[in-house]
């Protein structure tokens, strides 16, 4: 056993850089795991919020269609905010069924604000 501390004086540099290594490479992995979990939760979490927003954006251009389809016209204020509704529909990877809807939306003949009041 005498050799151990005539070792350890010898290498301690070594022992302690070692040690300090193997210390830090486990705790940045940890710390890396864990960055990749919050970075998926994060990216399930937004995904989850456009795919409810698309989803609200087509009922909303859905509903507003069937009820101009059945009063026969639409006002210029609700063709604006459908159209607005169609783009950001369509930026968050809406499909082609809700563009038919919205070319039939934008063919319907307007009617002025003041007419549809009375």
């Amino acid at each position: 056993m005498e050799w151990f501390p005539e070792f350890f004086l010898k290498y301690w540099f070594e022992i302690i850089f070692g040690l300090i290594v193997t210390a830090v490479s486990f705790i940045g992995r940890k710390v890396y795991k864990s960055f990749n979990k919050r970075l998926e939760d994060e990216r399930k979490r937004q995904e989850a919020i456009e795919n409810g927003m698309r989803d609200m954006l087509r009922l909303t251009i859905l509903d507003n269609y069937e009820r101009c389809m059945s009063e026969g016209y639409i006002s210029v204020s609700r063709k604006d905010a459908l159209d607005s509704a169609y783009n950001s529909y369509h930026a968050l990877g809406g499909n082609g069924t809700i563009t038919k809807v919205h070319e039939e939306i934008m063919d319907m003949p307007i009617i002025k604000e003041k007419e549809t009041r009375k």
